[in-house]
């Protein structure tokens, strides 16, 4: 028996369809929702449900985890996903296209990527177009896939109609078994390919139920300031494509690792640029994966370049993690590249604090992705505000709190009428949120509602972490 998730690759040449089929097994065979352990949900203060601010139904339409365009070359990186199917659990990867005799450095590295996806996988996926018929290329590929040894699934995408069936015999020159046709527009032959997947795989020890859960880490920053390679050193392999040309992570690339026995689920996305300058439809694409990335971590790291000056469009990702109520870390890359004295580490601090006030709360680590230096330390503190993140506060502390600031600052008066602030609760974690009863309350302004946050802060911790406040008459 193994242990662990047998992995599965998805691999040919470029544009015949990889991602896609990806995104239709990832949609077809999802794992099923694991809960946050225990020992990091704070203290247990329970609110009454009915306390609680309301939340928007998300819908739950199918999750499309891999970017699909029709230029060649979209995928580039192995992108990988945790998938059930018959209950039994395996991980897919997408790969980018085999592209043989590339003259590209940056195409070559995909094929690095692709031949460690078939080092690790369990069984192969080879997708082919029933469109196109048998290429060269594919010839090419099917010989180094034979060569790898591993159990191959001939799949032949884009049968949207009989007819391509029916023309579809070269497929068997091929020299491999019966092939499965599929057409991912169509959603057809996905679960017939799935049903003969898990047939051949090895029996796992590893069920939804005793899965560990894993805290999700978006990496997110503008073009070229050293996500791919942070990732890579926190990996200690090559395993995103570093170039120094921008743009070269297309997709937001899921890898999982562990650090001190706490699992981590790492995602590297493309750079952010303005709208202004994207003049791409697929750019574009990627940059809105970067930012549903976002949304679905539990802790964003923004990182900065520190050989640039903080760009408006830094500061524009500080205000979109800081609106999504996401815990942050900032990391300060490339620190191995300036010359420091006595007054080169506060005088950067001073900069940060006057150019990015909205994460003025978020702590910074200044690494090198290159050397190593520090890198191991965002793990760490990612894991610090993520507990931060998930406290909650015994509703008595809070209103001791609060008796003791509105004794000391009690609310300016409005028009000749003073808010009354009664009571506070905790309604909320992730981020932490808060709900104050009282009289009067339209007439708090921000700068007390930033006095009552601060000195929550203060109080309680909550480092990284946003801090929300929502009042209700009473």
């Amino acid at each position: 028996m193994e242990t662990g998730r047998p992995i599965v690759a998805i691999v040919g040449r470029p544009n015949v369809g990889k991602s896609s089929l990806f995104n239709r097994i990832t949609a077809s065979a999802p794992v099923r929702p694991q809960q946050i352990p225990p020992d990091f949900e704070g203290n247990g203060d329970k609110t009454p449900q009915r306390d609680r601010p309301r939340r928007t139904k998300k819908s739950r339409a199918s999750r499309k985890v891999a970017v699909v365009h029709d230029v060649p070359g979209v995928t580039r990186d192995r992108n990988y996903a945790d998938v059930e199917w018959n209950s039994c659990p395996f991980t897919i990867v997408d790969t980018g296209g085999l592209d043989i005799d590339p003259d590209d450095r940056l195409i070559d590295n995909v094929q690095s990527q692709v031949d460690a996806a078939l080092a690790e996988a369990r069984i192969v996926l080879f997708v082919v177009d029933a469109r196109t018929g048998v290429m060269p290329h594919d010839l090419i590929v099917a010989d180094k896939l034979r060569a790898a040894g591993k159990p191959i699934f001939l799949v032949v995408n884009k049968v949207d109609s009989e007819r391509f069936r029916n023309e579809a015999a070269e497929f068997y020159s091929l020299g491999f078994s019966e092939p499965m046709w599929t057409s991912c527009v169509q959603n057809d032959g996905i679960r017939e390919l799935l049903d003969q997947v898990v047939d051949v795989l090895p029996d796992t020890d590893e069920t939804p139920d005793n899965a560990s859960t894993t805290m999700k880490m978006a990496i997110v920053g503008r073009p070229n300031v050293g996500k791919s390679s942070l990732i890579n050193n926190l990996l200690g392999e090559e395993r995103m494509i570093v170039d120094d040309r921008p743009g070269t992570t297309r997709d937001a690339v899921n890898i999982r690792i562990v650090h001190d026995n706490i699992p981590f689920e790492v995602v590297d996305t493309a750079g952010m640029r303005r709208k202004s300058v994207i003049n791409d439809e697929l750019e574009s694409v990627t940059v809105q994966r970067a930012i549903h990335s976002i949304r679905q971590s539990d802790i964003a790291v923004l990182v900065l370049d520190v050989t640039k000056e903080i760009a408006q469009q830094d500061k524009a990702i500080a205000n979109f993690i800081e609106r999504q109520g996401k815990a942050s870390v900032l990391v300060l890359n490339k620190w191995d590249l300036i010359e420091k004295d006595n007054t080169t580490h506060p005088a950067f601090m001073d900069r940060i604090d006057a150019q990015l006030p909205q994460l003025d709360y978020v702590p910074r680590v200044f690494v090198s992705a290159v050397t190593g230096q520090r890198v191991t330390h965002i793990l760490e503190i990612a894991l610090e505000v993520y507990r931060e993140y998930s406290t909650r506060i015994p509703t008595p502390d809070l209103n001791q709190l609060l008796l003791e600031l509105r004794n000391a600052h009690p609310p300016p008066r409005v028009k000749g009428v003073r808010p009354a602030l009664k009571y506070i609760t905790q309604v909320e974690t992730k981020p932490p949120t808060f709900l104050i009863f009282g009289r009067n309350l339209h007439w708090i302004r921000p700068p007390y509602e930033a006095y009552l946050v601060n000195n929550i802060r203060e109080e309680f911790g909550f480092n990284g972490t946003p801090i929300r406040i929502f009042y209700r008459q009473s």
